[in-house]
């Protein structure tokens, strides 16, 4: 059968007018769209350059320090004021053992500590200057106990201890954040000197080690014996040892067990030891009363 070119070429446009209809269809090229994969949003892993600060990795400020604590730093750093102007700055803000402490201490520890503060957490900020921690304190919550008055207890955050980071030998410390356990020693030494006694101590003899250990003993040259002088009495540690002060001195009030030789149950008594500095700035016994 013979067939025209003619014919070929009216089937040849048709095909192509086909193909064109369906490689340029809209409905196509969106199904192609869509099923290209979305191309994934770059990772960003924690720490990275990239990654926005948030309240997690934020860095610590003074915003987040209370401020009688920030004004405790302020005024502790304070190399102008006057001993009797630092004195009456410092005590609203610590407490008064520690209070006490801070007069007797070394004031130039202070004065070159700075007061930048470089960390904060669960009440302990870190503070010094630029990068290097100079010491570190401890606050809590005080409460002022008001009810008497018909007003409620109202919060107070008070500075508790300063613990100081390399600390030079001989130097006259602030009580520190464990601050019983800085001056166990020298109370445990005053309990002995007035309370225990070898025996056969005659009371010359008990008067010379009470001499010997307080720097001016008074009122504890008039302590009474526990027990006569021709007995041996035993005491053991001191228990429950409060801070405080008193007229500015720092004084503890120690309670211990004692009892006389060959007896099994203890007589417990409290006495109040007030601490002073010996020549290297470690506290020592001054004077002792019940």
């Amino acid at each position: 059968m013979r067939v025209s070119l003619k014919s070929i070429l009216v089937v040849a446009a048709a095909v192509l007018g086909i193909l064109a209809l369906v490689v340029f269809n809209p409905e196509n090229r969106q199904q192609q769209e869509t099923s290209e994969p979305e191309a994934a949003a770059p990772s960003v892993t924690a720490g990275s350059p990239n990654e926005p600060a948030t309240e997690q990795n934020a860095p610590l400020g003074p915003a987040e320090v209370p401020a009688e604590v920030q004004e405790f730093i302020d005024n502790y750093a304070d190399p102008d004021a006057s001993d009797d102007e630092w004195s009456e700055a410092l005590a609203p803000n610590v407490t008064p053992a520690l209070h006490a402490s801070l007069l007797s201490s070394d004031r130039e520890l202070a004065r070159t500590a700075g007061h930048e503060i470089l960390d904060v957490s669960d009440g302990r900020v870190s503070v010094g200057t630029k990068t290097d921690v100079s010491y570190t304190l401890e606050y809590a919550q005080l409460e002022d106990d008001h009810e008497h008055d018909g007003h409620e207890a109202v919060g107070h955050p008070i500075v508790t201890g300063i613990d100081f980071t390399d600390a030079p030998d001989g130097a006259a410390l602030p009580l520190g954040t464990d601050g019983v356990e800085q001056v166990r020693a020298p109370v445990q030494e005053a309990l002995t000197a007035v309370v225990a006694q070898p025996g056969g101590q005659s009371d010359e003899d008990r008067e010379q080690l009470i001499r010997d250990t307080f720097t001016s003993p008074e009122k504890a040259l008039s302590l009474p014996r526990s027990v006569d002088d021709g007995a041996a009495v035993r005491i053991g540690n001191a228990h429950e040892l409060v801070l405080a002060a008193e007229d500015d001195q720092l004084v503890v009030h120690a309670t211990v067990p004692y009892a006389r030789d060959g007896e099994n149950t203890p007589t417990w008594t409290t006495v109040t030891i007030e601490l002073t500095r010996d020549d290297t700035g470690a506290w020592t016994p001054q004077d002792a009363h019940l």
